[in-house]
């Protein structure tokens, strides 16, 4: 079977997105296992792998949290990718159960009502910026003199590690990067 995975390269994960179809083994081999420092930079982010390997649902629960007062998971996303894979601080538009299987990831997360200094992007054109919930800040080195109210912002910082699951409410600004390979499952509802 062949899935399409998305990436970014780059320090800030501000460098191209793109998408190409590919065999989970040929991803891994190009962007996971390769040794050396030869793994190019890729992603497989946001991706409905659950439904296309429904055998792979046997391996996990869906969190308590997800289904708490009647409610259910709308959307299941496999997030796969080398150490240094990042997903630009954004917003969902669903609560977020980010569960960590494999490898280590760092979430920085600021509340919506921190938006006014976060600069999000016009929404429009095609991918990552469609939606409207991109920041044009890079978290990990902001130009302050472009997006001088962004030190006016207040994250905080969690580190997940296999086995932990972080809650993140529904307009919740986040971003994320592996501090290693890494393999993450998340449960939208």
């Amino acid at each position: 079977g062949s899935l399409a995975g998305g990436g970014a390269a780059g320090k800030g994960g501000a460098a191209a997105w793109g998408e190409r179809v590919m065999s989970l083994r040929d991803f891994l081999d190009a962007h996971v296992t390769a040794g050396g420092g030869e793994a190019r930079t890729g992603y497989l982010a946001q991706h409905p792998l659950f439904e296309q390997i429904p055998r792979l649902r046997r391996d996990f629960r869906v969190p308590e949290l997800c289904t708490a007062g009647g409610g259910s998971v709308r959307h299941t996303n496999a997030w796969l990718g080398p150490e240094g894979t990042v997903t630009p601080l954004h917003f969902d538009s669903y609560d977020n159960v980010l569960t960590q299987v494999v490898g280590y990831k760092r979430v920085v997360l600021f509340p919506a009502e921190q938006t006014k200094w976060l600069y999000p992007k016009e929404a429009g054109g095609g991918g990552v910026d469609a939606q409207g919930n991109v920041s044009a800040v890079d978290v990990e080195a902001p130009d302050l003199e472009r997006f001088p109210d962004f030190a006016r912002a207040a994250g905080l910082e969690a580190v997940l590690g296999p086995g932990d699951g972080l809650y993140i409410p529904a307009g919740c600004w986040h971003h994320v990067r592996s501090l290693t390979a890494a393999f993450s499952v998340s449960f939208w509802f």
